[in-house]
């Protein structure tokens, strides 16, 4: 009945804009049928985007008991999304799916859009927050950008092992970076097995364990108290902090490593290099960075075997990638530059990540990930622990979590916060307007 009532006022939409033209602009019905494994996915109730391939308009219905939603639009070329979260077997449970350059016309008409779901069951150790695009000196002569972390978080009642964790990002190092890996409007991976990591891949030296609804922070390249000289960055010199050490790779001397005594070697990380450069490349405006669960073993045949290296980007250490398995990954984060959107393009495939975070660097802002309102509201002991009323960076043309929850100070006043898995990072994450770390 909502599609119904949806399509009638679509309907007399476009007829009011027909009859201001001279001549009417044929209409059609477009129907999206959901697939999951290559299934229909009758299910009712699932909510799909479609948007011109513009961006200027946006229509959004449901699905009916077919997994079907019908559209009426002019002609043209669209992009279609649709992600959905439900509980299966008590666990949580994510479906998400996109489709650009759908051709609508009298000849594409008869036959209904497929729409394939990739299934995603919520991992126990997530990507909370990334704070790498810097902030602003203190004389405002420039930006700030040695300060960069990770916030690894159990989103979970239980202990979670991180020991076999890996950390790495995509190459093009920048999303709109010149992008070899794309045949058309297509990445060359996409139907194989693999993702070209750059850069370097850390893992954990010593075990590591994250307690239930807990986090670990990670400073990249100065585990230090960075407001000593920049009085906007943060403080990194925490003893409960790791720290991605340069140690172990004779090519990463940057002066930018650096680490506060109060940090035990015991939290340090190691690495693999992988492309030439005095420094992991983490992008400050716009990487794709990945987590993955692997041995250490595996880790270092996989980074050290350079015969297997995918040699798209370049034939030496400059341009190689490491041919990183699927399989592997429990995590992507797409970020996007505010400033050069029209210019990116997506890293991971669609069967690890739809859509991309935008991220405006060099403010301060992080990119921190939303809030899971239903689940985090369900759990008992959050009675009268939730703080609302949070805001991102929205009112400056940025973003925010639409949850409305504070999580960092809900956190504080001893909730748990369950956060939210989709598949897309257009909707699972969006732009702080400050680094957790300075609350």
């Amino acid at each position: 009945m909502r599609n119904f009532i949806k399509s009638i006022a679509a309907a007399f939409a476009l007829m009011l804009f027909m009859t201001a033209c001279e001549t009417p602009a044929p209409v059609y019905t477009i129907a999206v049928q959901l697939y999951s494994d290559g299934k229909p996915f009758a299910r009712e109730g699932v909510p799909v985007s479609l948007s011109d391939a513009a961006g200027t308009a946006v229509y959004d219905m449901v699905t009916d008991g077919d997994g079907v939603a019908a559209f009426l639009l002019l002609e043209g070329s669209y992009n279609v999304s649709s992600t959905f979260q439900t509980v299966e077997d008590g666990v949580r449970a994510a479906y998400s799916g996109s489709a650009n350059g759908i051709i609508v016309s009298a000849a594409t008409a008869e036959q209904p859009v497929k729409l394939e779901l990739q299934k995603v069951v919520s991992q126990q150790i997530i990507i909370k927050e990334l704070y790498n695009g810097g902030c602003p000196k203190n004389d405002l002569s420039g930006a700030y950008s040695n300060d960069s972390y990770i916030i690894l978080y159990n989103n979970s009642e239980f202990e979670a092992d991180a020991s076999d964790i890996v950390i790495g990002n995509l190459n093009p190092y920048n999303g709109h970076a010149i992008n070899k890996y794309y045949s058309g409007e297509s990445l060359i991976y996409a139907a194989e097995n693999w993702i070209p990591a750059g850069g370097a891949a850390w893992y954990f030296k010593s075990p590591v364990t994250i307690p239930p609804y807990s986090q670990i922070v990670i400073a990249v390249f100065g585990a230090i108290d960075h407001t000593a000289t920049v009085s906007a960055s943060v403080n990194l010199a925490n003893a409960d902090y790791y720290w991605m050490s340069n140690s172990d790779i004779p090519a990463f001397k940057n002066a930018k490593y650096a680490v506060s005594e109060v940090i035990p070697t015991s939290h340090y990380l190691s690495g693999y290099g992988i492309n030439q450069g005095n420094a992991w490349v983490l992008s400050n405006s716009s990487p794709a960075l990945y987590i993955a669960k692997m041995p250490q073993s595996q880790l270092q045949e996989l980074c050290t075997n350079t015969a297997a290296f995918d040699l798209t980007g370049g034939t030496n250490s400059v341009g190689w990638a490491v041919k990183f398995p699927k399989a592997n990954v429990i995590g992507a984060l797409e970020v996007f530059s505010a400033a050069n959107i029209e210019k990116s393009l997506p890293r991971f495939s669609s069967d690890l990540n739809n859509g991309a975070v935008s991220l405006t660097n060099q403010k301060g802002y992080s990119i921190y990930r939303n809030v899971d309102k239903e689940a985090t509201e369900a759990l008992p002991e959050n009675a009268g622990k939730l703080v609302y009323g949070y805001k991102g960076t929205e009112d400056v043309g940025g973003s925010t979590d639409p949850s409305g929850i504070d999580a960092e100070a809900s956190a504080a006043a001893g909730a748990h916060i369950i956060y939210k898995q989709t598949l897309d990072c257009s909707k699972d994450f969006h732009q702080r307007r400050v680094a957790s770390l300075k609350k």
